[in-house]
């Protein structure tokens, strides 16, 4: 018997960052503009590369090398460690593209500043000039652009160049940009990339100081300053890490491009950005300012003329048909933010050029030119076989980003239902898998135990599989690459887990491991590699060595850990493509499924009478925490912003705030014009349903003195500034108006004659809700008499309106009740995750088709209680479908009624494909009471729109499936249950009031014995068909066949 080892090539050298020795001293935070030295800050130990992306993303290096060696020796099944030994069964004969990193986000928006210039010069793109000040927008899990996140399409053919051994660094003698050979299109024609503006130099007033003093720099190194200065005010420059490799970068750069006085810049704590920062913030509040002075007709027909010129680059030809581009832009230089705790933050990110770049066009047609005067491209070539357009290499992870067709293009949207699809199929052999993975857990042969316990791992808590990383990255870990010193052992079926995981996000749980091989595998494992030294003993593993080896004599040197092509190798023998992160895209999406599917156990389960209650905002929590979940089990987390964290807050306080003080002035009115005892008696709740909540109604509502005051008077204020405001922009729009028509000059001079008077009148006349000085100044007088009025009723308590109609004010509170309730509801779900990354599942992990399915069940829900409009004839119109689904759609002989009709419905139901055609982005699913905007934002319609078809081409049903007994395939969700409210996680709550129930019924007398037809439906359905289950019998052993369908961690 021979093993394999799998011998490494090099990788290509990644473009030098341009980053030199710097002079090493420990850099502290700059608050004011001056930097302050902490008490040497270091790196953390474990930090490591937060932008690890999937090899889909990433060019191809040469396949690593099969090579066979001698056979090695195997010991019994016993606590003695097993040998490296390989079978030749489950051997490693044909390297595999290492297929983990799997949901990365492009770093291309997350990590990209602004083209740091003296100009404010703005695109919409959202790969292009950023927002400086992203710390301070608003995050929005579900509002962002796709983010080209293709880690998840298993096929490797779109990518240039592999990474696939990553261990070696060194650039291979030749690269590939070979696809799978198979064409995916004839021609294709495109503009190429579009790059950023050029650093426009700052004025001569403006410049960096050093100790005090103004420097002269060159543009090269004035550039690089300008990265820095823009971030003062951010989180960013209170990092030392930051400080750090941002000034390593700086002192590098200033050897090349020193300054023109000949200043020596050797300490960072004497940079002084505070003028340059002062400067680019006047030019972006000029440029607010201008904007908000612009007529709203130009304001439009600027956006309408960038538009235009957008589509330009937007628009490529695919064999004749116009198809939208992705992202086109260059990603401008800066500094590298990262994710996580990145050691690479504060790294100048430097500019490309056309000459890094790679363009793949038709070669019948001219190829587009670069910018004049930034030299050729690097190459073009014609690729038919890959879907990119254009690539380059980035220089702080040697990431290789491209541009790609946009989400509603044939080639993404066809990827995206071939990943769910393959995964779907998964479900068809995952049996099999998890009793060979059961099998080998026990063999004999050391490789395939090892495999084994990896793929129950992966299976039962959604790990990543992981890479091992090179010297020039950080360390990010998954459980191929796992080091012993991540695991701790604690009995007797508990193993503890540290690490950095992707975008260097900490990974920290207690796996309960509920299967003992796999607990004495890992055990043995850390142990050991099961290899002798010179002397016969057993080669005892150091904290840094990995937990699963490599097969191969490792005892002389550097065990290497085991690499993630080995365990896809495995699984590909169940079905062609199946990697380990197609496990993930399953369980997430099974679990997903399993968890809405219980909605409403988890809304009964809820604390209070108001969450219980099925509406569209409580079904929006519910879907919120089931998507939370699958984000912890996938360990889809982001780095919390304190400060927008905070500001979200006050927020959400302040509208709930409002309310409260709108409940009040109403409460206000009821009391000065009614006695209570009188609105009792007049106001029967059998004929005003609303007096049952007259409690509720009359609440009174703590609010405090000088803040009500405070609100009043800014109250008022922001209604005069409104005012104003809008008065301003009118008057510029009939300017605008008139200097288009030729009535009237740039300077406001108008010309006269009863002609331009009726010109001047229609284009007012045209002005919705328009309005002269003279409207305005009553306006502004009418908000000063109500500003004295609210200060009367402040002091006598009493409301100075002329009357009070109960039944409106009541109303209106119970209204007002609603309102604070949904603003609570919100604050609980910003707060649930505002350390999990929801968009992050949703994009590459769940099944859209899941979340569609649901909204129409719910939506049919509601509609059946009344909510929605037109509520009884949809409920008669869906019976009706569904009837007519059941009937076997036959024509009558001699075209009987009966079947005339059964076939029309049949013919009309083929006809359901609303989102089969037409140029909409947004999905058209016919709600009536769901909106699908609160779950799926502009974007994630767009780049799904495919997945409103169900199976058969038709609309989705609500009925559609990822698969069948989801429920009973769910993964554990432990971390979820930890991490959540203090109720748990959505199964614990609704487990937990499923028990509260039968305890409360069993109290009352009123719980019946359970027959064994009770029982039978009570036991999760399985999907096994009765061939399956007559193997089963016949083939198993003592392994019990009913753990078959469940995860590895429910079976024993």
């Amino acid at each position: 018997m021979t093993s394999l080892h799998i011998k490494d090539e090099p990788m290509p050298t990644p473009i030098a960052s341009g980053s030199g020795s710097g002079s090493g001293s420990s850099i502290g935070v700059a608050t004011n503009g001056h930097a302050k030295r902490p008490a040497k800050p270091s790196l953390p130990a474990n930090s490591d590369d937060s932008s690890d992306d999937d090899d889909d993303d990433k060019p191809l290096a040469k396949r690593p090398k099969v090579e066979e060696e001698s056979d090695l020796s195997s010991d019994s099944d016993s606590d003695v460690p097993l040998t490296s030994t390989v079978s030749s069964q489950n051997g490693v004969k044909k390297q595999e593209d290492d297929d983990d990193d799997d949901d990365d986000d492009d770093d291309s928006d997350d990590d990209s500043d602004a083209p740091l210039t003296a100009t404010v010069k703005k695109r919409s793109d959202s790969g292009s000039a950023g927002d400086d000040d992203d710390e301070e927008e608003e995050e929005d899990d579900d509002g962002g652009d796709d983010d080209n996140d293709d880690d998840d399409d298993d096929d490797d053919d779109d990518k240039p160049l592999s990474r696939t051994a990553k261990s070696n660094r060194k650039p291979p003698k030749t690269m590939s940009i070979t696809g799978s050979g198979e064409k995916k299109w004839d021609v294709l024609v495109h503009k190429g990339p579009r790059f950023p503006d050029p650093y426009q130099p700052l004025p001569k007033g403006v410049k960096l100081k050093y100790d005090g003093k103004p420097v002269d720099l060159p543009p090269e190194t004035e550039e690089v300053a300008m990265f820095y200065a823009v971030k003062i005010e951010t989180q960013h420059a209170q990092n030392p890490i930051f400080n750090r490799n941002f000034f390593d970068d700086f002192t590098a750069d200033l050897k090349k491009f020193p300054p023109r006085d000949g200043t020596q810049i050797k300490s960072f704590d004497k940079l002084d950005f505070r003028d340059m920062y002062n400067y680019w913030r006047s030019l972006k509040d000029a440029e607010n300012e201008r904007k908000k002075a612009l007529a709203p007709s130009a304001r439009k027909r600027e956006i309408e003329a960038r538009k235009v010129e957008e589509n330009t680059w937007k628009i490529c030809l695919v064999d004749g048909v116009e198809q939208r581009v992705g992202n086109v832009n260059v990603e401008p230089p800066g500094l590298f933010l990262g994710r996580g705790a990145h050691p690479k933050a504060g790294k100048v990110k430097r500019r490309i050029y056309p000459g890094d770049i790679t363009i793949n066009h038709s070669a019948k047609h001219p190829a587009p030119s670069p910018p004049p005067g930034l030299g050729d491209w690097a190459e073009v070539v014609e690729k038919k076989d890959v879907t990119w357009l254009a690539y380059w290499k980035e220089n702080i992870n040697g990431q290789y980003k491209y541009v790609f067709l946009d989400a509603t293009s044939n080639f993404k949207t066809n990827s995206d239902r071939e990943k769910f699809e393959k995964a779907r199929k998964l479900d068809t052999v995952v049996k099999q898998i998890r009793r060979d993975v059961n099998k080998n857990l026990k063999s004999k042969v050391r490789n395939e135990r090892q495999i084994a316990t990896i793929v129950w791992l992966i299976d039962n808590f959604s790990l990543r599989a992981g890479n091992e990383k090179g010297e020039d990255e950080a360390e990010t870990y998954g459980v191929c690459s796992l080091r012993c010193e991540h695991a701790q052992v604690k009995m007797p079926d508990t193993i503890h887990l540290e690490f950095l995981g992707k975008d260097s996000m900490k990974f920290e749980e207690d796996l309960k491991i509920t299967n003992p091989d796999v607990f004495k595998n890992i055990t043995m494992f850390l142990k050991t590699n099961g290899m002798k030294d010179k002397s016969g003993n057993y080669v005892r593993k150091k904290p840094n060595d990995p937990i699963f080896c490599a097969p191969g004599d490792s005892a002389a040197g550097k065990m290497q850990p085991l690499q993630p092509n080995a365990v896809n190798t495995f699984l590909s023998k169940y079905m062609k493509g199946l990697s380990a992160k197609v496990f993930r895209t399953y369980n997430a999406s099974v679990t997903f499924q399993g968890l809405l599917e219980q909605t409403e156990e988890w809304l009964k389960s809820r604390p209070n009478k108001a969450e219980r209650e099925i509406n569209q905002t409580n079904l929006r929590l519910a879907y919120n925490e089931a998507n939370r979940q699958v984000a912890i089990l996938c360990n889809h987390q982001k780095t919390v912003n304190p400060m927008l964290l905070n500001r979200n807050l006050e927020r959400t306080q302040e509208k709930i705030f409002q309310i409260r003080y709108e409940i009040m002035k109403e409460q206000q009115k009821i009391l000065t014009f009614h006695k209570i005892g009188e609105l009792k008696k007049e106001f029967k709740a059998k004929e005003f349903p609303f007096m049952k909540q007259f409690d509720l109604i009359m609440q009174k509502q703590e609010l405090d003195a000088d803040k009500v005051k405070e609100y009043e008077e800014r109250l008022i204020s922001d209604k005069k500034a409104k005012l104003e405001s809008t008065f301003k922009r009118q008057q510029s729009e009939v300017q605008y108006q008139l200097e288009q028509k030729g009535v009237a000059s740039e300077d406001g001079t108008k010309k006269k004659g009863k002609k331009a008077k009726d010109v001047e009148e229609e284009v007012r006349s045209s002005i919705k809700g328009f309005k002269d000085k003279k409207q305005v100044d009553d306006e502004l007088k009418a908000l000063s008499e109500t500003a004295k009025r609210l200060e009367k009723e402040r002091k006598t308590n009493k409301s100075q309106a002329a009357s009070c109609n109960f039944a409106s004010s009541a109303k209106k509170i119970l209204g007002k009740h609603d309102m604070i309730r949904k603003q609570e509801a919100e604050l609980v779900n910003k707060n649930n995750t505002s350390d999990v990354a929801l968009s992050t599942s949703k994009l590459n992990y769940i099944d859209p088709r899941i979340t569609l399915a649901w909204l129409k069940q719910w939506d049919d829900r509601l509609v059946d209680m009344g909510l929605g409009k037109n509520a009884a004839g949809k409920k008669k119109a869906v019976k009706k479908e569904e009837e007519e689904e059941e009937e076997d759609v036959k024509p009558a002989k001699k075209g009987g009624k009966k079947g005339g009709a059964a076939a029309a419905a049949g013919k009309k139901a083929k006809t359901g494909t609303a989102n089969s055609t037409g140029d909409s982005e947004k999905m058209e699913l016919g709600l009536q009471v769901m909106n699908i905007s609160q779950f799926f934002a502009a974007s994630l319609q767009k780049k799904f729109k495919w997945a409103a078809s169900g199976d058969d081409g038709r609309d989705i049903s609500a009925r559609w499936v990822f698969v069948k007994d989801a429920q009973g395939k769910m993964r554990k969700l432990d971390s979820a249950e930890r991490k959540g409210q203090d109720g748990g996680s959505m199964v614990a709550m609704t487990d937990a009031a499923e028990t509260s129930e039968v305890k409360q019924r069993a109290a009352n007398g009123t719980l019946k014995p359970q027959t064994a037809a009770d029982k039978k439906r009570s036991q999760p359905l399985k999907a096994v068909d009765k061939a399956e289950e007559k193997e089963s019998d016949s083939s198993m052993s003592s392994d019990s066949d009913s753990d078959d369908d469940k995860p590895l961690a429910a079976a024993s």
